[in-house]
């Protein structure tokens, strides 16, 4: 395009007169002091305004549309609702004509009022989305025009370029994704102390039937980057006073796990232990700041009971470890886990015909 006047190419932008201006042109604004843009920089302002309405656009428009079609699905589904309501009483009103006349004609002008209101509202809902239709259409042509500026090349390049830019949104979401996985936990049959765990429901109960030892079960899963969350429901553990009566919930590194089964050396265990009468924070052969073994930084009130739900907390990208109770999440209860961990299960025996169990859900 060549200025009119100076017959040059048109190369500038005048902002307060609006117009495309050639290098003479432009001598002119500039002695006034106007804001002058280059062309190809307004064009490019102009056309990343442009996509941003667009997309809003085409988000508008696939949300209208799907409103509209699930307002078509109601609308027949009411519609097929009133027929068969309508078939209903005029069956009932064949056999009892005289007793239910009066309220046949009130259920029938209710179920036409419904039916005049559904059929409002759904104009409403089209005429609206012919209004919506008709600025994305005005829009478009919009964007159109200012397409026509560029050359194919350029356009190209901006095609490449945003594709890229997608791909790239791509891979850092599914990058984030899998930092946060939620694993089905199970309990593995193979670190089973003694054998003396039964596991149910595809290895996900853990029942110590046992009266003789103490049972130790180990989860399947390995955990050493990452976001997790364990969540075990309590399901039986009976009310008796005695220290024999407990559940031990937590992680061990996963470099001692088969020393624990073997030799039941608890080495690298980071865990929450429920006596009959008192909970604690176990972190075996680890003391903690104070010197002691067993800290006591959760409230002593707290402790698990039948038919509650123990989350195990694992954040292995900043190694800590934090426990909930019922939604009551209890704060980190350690850091400077070590390099990877699995789960541990503790169940004691009691004398008594119900045993503890658990499930992991």
């Amino acid at each position: 395009m060549k200025c009119p006047k100076h017959n040059q190419k048109l190369q500038f932008y005048c902002e307060k007169e609006d117009q495309l201006k050639c290098p003479e042109c432009i001598e002119n604004c500039l002695d006034q002091n106007r804001l002058v843009f280059s062309l190809n920089k307004k064009y490019n302002e102009i056309f990343q305004k442009m996509q941003i309405i667009l997309n809003e656009i085409q988000t508008k428009e696939k949300e209208n549309q799907k409103t509209l079609q699930k307002s078509q699905q109601n609308k027949n589904k009411f519609k097929q609702k009133i027929q068969e309501i309508s078939q209903q009483i005029e069956r009932e009103s064949d056999l009892l004509k005289q007793q239910i006349e009066k309220s046949k004609n009130k259920h029938l002008q209710l179920l036409k009022t419904i039916q005049i209101i559904i059929e409002n509202q759904f104009n409403k809902i089209i005429q609206n989305n012919k209004k919506t239709q008709n600025k994305i259409n005005q829009k478009k042509t919009k964007i159109k025009k200012i397409r026509k500026l560029k050359t194919k090349n350029q356009n190209i390049e901006l095609i490449n370029e945003s594709k890229e830019i997608i791909n790239n949104k791509k891979k850092k979401n599914k990058k984030e994704k899998e930092k946060l996985n939620l694993y089905q936990e199970i309990f593995d049959p193979e670190m089973n102390r003694k054998n003396t765990i039964q596991l149910k429901n595809q290895n996900q109960t853990a029942w110590n039937a046992s009266e003789k030892f103490r049972g130790i079960i180990l989860g399947q899963n390995e955990y050493s980057t990452g976001k997790h969350k364990i969540k075990i429901k309590i399901d039986q553990f009976p009310n008796i006073n005695t220290e024999k009566n407990e559940i031990l919930l937590g992680v061990i590194n996963t470099k001692n796990r088969v020393n624990l089964i073997k030799n039941r050396d608890y080495e690298g265990t980071y865990s929450f232990d429920t006596y009959w009468d008192k909970n604690l924070l176990q972190s075996f052969k680890i003391k903690n700041e104070n010197g002691k073994l067993y800290p006591e930084k959760y409230p002593k009130n707290i402790k698990l009971k039948e038919n509650d739900i123990l989350e195990i907390l694992l954040d292995m990208d900043q190694k800590t470890i934090a426990f909930k109770i019922n939604e009551n999440n209890l704060g980190i209860a350690w850091k400077n886990l070590p390099k990877s961990v699995h789960l541990i299960a503790y169940l004691s025996y009691m004398k008594a015909n119900k045993k503890n169990q658990i499930t992991l859900i």
